[in-house]
């Protein structure tokens, strides 16, 4: 019996070291390794929301880029010099022409001096249809040079579709 006991006591000593070197060969480094991957994603969280945070940001300068390139679209346009004049004025008229606009009159005004350019008003009145007028307008906004268009008055012919189209446009350029 005393032998039994003895070798029981061995087994349970054998099994306790094997025990032991588990907990020492196989427990002890998977939770130091456990422990890193937690730290580890604990430092990608916080990389990750810090990063959320800047990327809300995103839209809102989308939103004021979009502004503003609205606001600045006419930027790259340019005032024509003085000399340039004639030219810019073949140009209109040959957007007049690229319509199907009839009876057209130009009449330049007096130019008026502003702080930093002169205004060229002009009076134009043609004939032709819806169409024809809202083509002339689209050409005339995609111009390099900048104009504007201050009055347009519409009137429709008792008689067909013409329409009697009266517009008031101002050029604006530099002296030199």
């Amino acid at each position: 019996m005393w032998r039994i006991i003895n070798e029981s006591w061995i087994v349970l000593g054998v099994l306790a070291g094997a025990m032991a070197a588990g907990m020492v060969f196989l427990y002890t480094p998977q939770s130091k390794k456990l422990e890193e991957l937690r730290t580890a994603i604990t430092k990608q969280e916080l990389a990750l929301a810090a990063d959320a945070t800047k990327a809300a940001v995103v839209p809102t300068l989308l939103r004021e880029v979009e502004s503003m390139k609205l606001q600045y679209k006419d930027f790259g346009r340019r005032l024509p010099k003085r000399r340039e004049l004639g030219g810019f004025l073949r140009e209109i008229s040959g957007h007049l022409n690229q319509g199907d606009l009839s009876n057209q009159l130009i009449e330049p005004g007096n130019p008026s001096r502003e702080e930093l350019f002169h205004t060229l008003p002009i009076i134009m009145r043609f004939k032709g249809s819806y169409l024809s007028l809202a083509g002339f307008l689209q050409r005339i906004d995609k111009m390099e040079r900048v104009t504007r268009v201050q009055t347009l008055k519409i009137t429709r012919e008792k008689q067909g579709d013409s329409l009697d189209i009266e517009l008031q446009m101002n050029i604006y350029f530099t002296e030199s």
